[in-house]
């Protein structure tokens, strides 16, 4: 196989992001495209970009007769456009901006020009300068070089052959391509994936349809091997804003909606406050991934936002998250500045940076502005360090999701091994549970306590194992039988002491029967020296008893339920959790 029979693919262009990004750093360049002729081609296509919002990413490729290859040709060497009415050859590159600058360096190898390199928009609106600027492309341009030359593209033989064969026909030959023709998927059709081109546009070329024969999944992320004993991560796009990234399928697709936790809700509120006041954006979006929920799109913003500025963010995670449809997400939004005007008109740029790249999620953090100007480099390592500590921060939430699961585990397995003796125990602890979650939940309680609440729902009548069947299916009890029975809650805590739940579980269970006046048991606790979750439990175990008909000769009516419950506020149950569990069922009522 001659090296002229190699067509650019993801591992070339993986390694020339690395040095792209070098424009940001070295010249200040807020967007950067590269383009490469592949041998024996007559285009040039781009391996790499940043900075490009989606809509408006460059052209996939550039026929050799363009008059901007024309004129590159012509110069020879790098030249300067710092107003873009005297290069109409470059106004396709010049979309999204008001006054695009560019600089325009030919990439040389062994003295065959093989690249382009397409710089714009230096940081703060400045002026490039060729005096200045061209040192510190040439040493990129090196660089890219040196890229080149490490895969042996260009009148060598390659060391590493990362490439596929078609299928031949009889002859051994494909007809497409050429004898014995190995390929990898062209630049242009990675671009296409992720951000598709204008199919009216002149400059878009044909796809060529390849075979499933290309790069597995890891090797489309980590590069290929060869003479090396491990993968190197090579991130596709230059930069990890990632303006053109979109997430891959979930590991669920029947995912069901979902929530946030309150305490990460809180933490990237204060974090999103803090990175629009040191960069005066406009607003600050969060999407947390979980393979078993669609998680809400958390947006703070100083201003209260427009319904389209609203819009808007969703469309821009809905490109991102195309798995998600925009039906089935929601905002949850947080104002600073909850009196002033609403923030009208439209977002003109933005950045998203991944924060956490694996096999179960993918966190998407989005930072907008209404000016039509680009992130200086000192704002990208804000957002970026600033993404970090969030993203450190949403890993220990999972492990801390991971442990809770575990011990819903281990409460469910407890409840199974009750359907024999007390076949009504098991789902009458589950329905129990969800309305207690959704209660906790609603009162905004901590993780921890939503947590808690959670768990110990599910077993607050465990106690009833160690009591006598018989007893507890009589319709009416005796004092002693009645003492007994009240004793559920103690015979729990001494039951689960054992467990080491890293939550208040136990004491809850202990006191779900106390009531707000401390007229109840086992110790007579009143008011807040009542667990939250006690109480929250002893509410809707009573709403659930009520409804099912258990204990009742008859279910009552779901509105005869809730007048008694708020008759009780004050006497039996808090009357700050009473109207929580009014609003929350009322918002339910109105969703039926």
């Amino acid at each position: 196989m001659s090296p002229s029979q190699l067509i650019l693919g993801e591992v070339l262009a993986n390694r020339c992001s690395q040095v792209l990004y070098r424009c940001l750093e070295d010249v200040g360049s807020t967007k950067g495209a590269l383009y490469l002729r592949p041998p024996g081609e007559r285009t040039f296509e781009v391996v790499s970009f940043y900075g490009w919002p989606r809509s408006t990413h460059p052209p996939v490729a550039i026929p050799e007769d363009h008059p901007l290859v024309v004129r590159t040709q012509r110069e020879r060497r790098g030249f300067v456009v710092n107003d873009v009415a005297e290069a109409p050859e470059l106004s396709a590159f010049g979309q999204g901006g008001e006054w695009p600058r560019f600089l325009v360096t030919p990439v040389y190898v062994a003295g065959d020009w093989v690249g382009l390199l397409i710089q714009r928009d230096r940081i703060k609106g400045g002026t490039f300068d060729l005096d200045r600027d061209e040192g510190p492309t040439l040493g990129i341009c090196g660089d890219l070089v040196a890229a080149l030359k490490e895969f042996r593209l260009y009148g060598l033989r390659p060391q590493v052959e990362p490439v596929f064969p078609l299928p031949e026909d009889a002859s051994g030959t494909n007809a497409a391509l050429g004898p014995n023709r190995m390929v990898l998927p062209t630049a242009s059709v990675v671009i296409n994936q992720v951000a598709p081109a204008d199919a009216a546009h002149p400059w878009h070329l044909p796809e060529v349809v390849l075979p499933s024969t290309g790069p597995s999944e890891e090797e489309r992320l980590h590069g290929f091997p060869g003479g090396h004993e491990t993968y190197a991560t090579m991130p596709w796009e230059a930069d990890r804003t990632l303006s053109a990234w979109v997430a891959p399928a979930p590991v669920n697709p029947d995912r069901k909606r979902g929530m946030v936790p309150p305490e990460l809700r809180a933490f990237f509120w204060e974090t999103a406050g803090l990175l629009c006041q040191i960069l005066m954006a406009s607003a600050v979006a969060l999407w947390t991934d979980d393979p078993e929920e669609i998680r809400p799109i958390l947006a703070y913003s100083t201003l209260p936002l427009s319904p389209e500025l609203q819009q808007q963010i969703l469309a821009h995670a809905t490109f991102h998250l195309p798995s998600v449809q925009e039906q089935d997400l929601r905002l949850i939004t947080r104002v600073g500045m909850t009196d002033s005007p609403e923030l009208k008109g439209a977002f003109n740029t933005y950045l998203p940076l991944l924060l956490n790249e694996t096999l179960q999620g993918h966190d998407l953090l989005m930072v907008f502005r209404q000016e039509d100007q680009s992130f200086s480099l000192a704002e990208i390592e804000v957002i970026e360090h600033m993404g970090r500590i969030l993203g450190l921060h949403l890993q220990e939430a999972r492990l801390h999701e991971r442990y809770h699961h575990a011990f819903l585990s281990v409460s469910h397995r407890i409840l199974r091994s009750s359907e024999g003796r007390l076949p009504s125990l098991r789902p009458h602890s589950l329905a129990t549970a969800r309305l207690a979650r959704d209660l906790a939940l609603k009162l905004e309680l901590t993780t921890e306590e939503v947590e808690a609440v959670s768990i110990a729902a599910i077993l607050h009548d465990v106690g009833l194992l160690m009591l006598d069947p018989a007893m507890l299916g009589k319709q009416n009890l005796d004092a002693e039988e009645l003492k007994k029975v009240r004793n559920h809650p103690e015979l729990a805590a001494v039951f689960l002491k054992d467990l080491r739940f890293p939550f208040d579980v136990v004491r809850m269970i202990r006191h779900h029967h106390e009531r707000w006046d401390g007229r109840g048991y086992p110790d007579q606790l009143r008011e807040n020296g009542i667990p939250i979750g006690s109480r929250i439990i002893g509410l809707i175990e009573a709403y659930e008893v009520m409804t099912s008909g258990k204990g009742y000769r008859a279910p009552q009516g779901f509105r005869n339920v809730l007048e008694e419950l708020q008759s009780e506020a004050g006497a039996q149950f808090d009357p700050r959790v009473v109207g929580a569990f009014q609003e929350l069922m009322a918002r339910r009522g109105d969703r039926a």
